[in-house]
């Protein structure tokens, strides 16, 4: 299994492939979704930026203000602040979303994860760096602030990560992929969730039927509640 936690297997990877690529989603899918939860004024955190044109695209086409991207490869932040040196709305660093010291408590309005925390559960130790990383992100966002995961990941297999009572976020769940984007001319411009919180983690089987869906990507719009905590106990109010 290819080592998707370690620096070097992505170091290695944006080497030979140093192009920009979206995983899952671009803007175009994204920006209702975004639009409807993330302000432009927001000061966002992307994490596993790695060679996505998202941030580009919310900035010169959604009219984003700040956006700070994380990646744990070297090389794809340095060719990223390359590449968009001339949009100062962007800034780019070495980070590993897994732990993130550099940043307080509460000190974005959101976060943003497209493909991420799917490589984290890829890879060794799945269950403790996944909570790790949600972890984190519980403890940057500021309460009321809103954690955006976009995957692959079926309700199954993501709500019981995304439910735990230790974090008390209100879930919504957004369904898209490319047999939507076939049957319409443009994206709308506002999206109903599929599902829509407060979820009952004991009800989770009730959610098998979007199990098989062909080609689906599953956005979770996960809003901090005013006294969130990690799973390690530790506050995520702001300092």
């Amino acid at each position: 299994m290819p080592a998707y936690g370690e620096a070097a297997y992505w170091d290695q990877r944006y080497q030979r492939e140093p192009t920009c690529f979206d995983w899952y989603q671009g803007f175009s899918g994204l920006e209702p979704v975004l639009k409807q939860h993330v302000p432009t004024t927001s000061n966002i955190l992307h994490v596993g930026a790695g060679t996505s044109q998202l941030q580009a695209d919310m900035v010169q086409r959604g009219g984003y203000q700040s956006i700070l991207n994380i990646d744990i490869s070297s090389v794809v932040v340095q060719h990223m602040q390359e590449l968009h040196k001339s949009i100062p709305q962007l800034q780019y660093r070495v980070g590993d979303a897994r732990s993130m010291p550099e940043f307080k408590n509460g000190a974005f309005d959101a976060v943003i994860d497209k493909g991420t925390l799917d490589a984290v559960l890829c890879g060794e130790h799945a269950g403790d760096n996944a909570t790790s990383m949600l972890d984190e992100c519980s403890r940057v966002l500021r309460p009321g602030g809103v954690l955006m995961v976009v995957t692959y990941g079926e309700p199954c297999s993501r709500l019981p990560l995304l439910l735990q009572p230790c974090y008390g976020w209100h879930v919504e769940l957004y369904v898209m992929g490319s047999q939507l984007q076939q049957h319409l001319k443009s994206f709308p411009t506002q999206l109903s969730p599929i599902i829509h919180g407060p979820i009952d983690a004991h009800m989770l089987e009730s959610y098998d039927a979007f199990s098989g869906l062909d080609h689906a990507h599953f956005v979770y719009v996960c809003t901090k509640h005013a006294r969130g905590t990690s799973s390690n106990g530790s506050s995520s109010t702001a300092v």
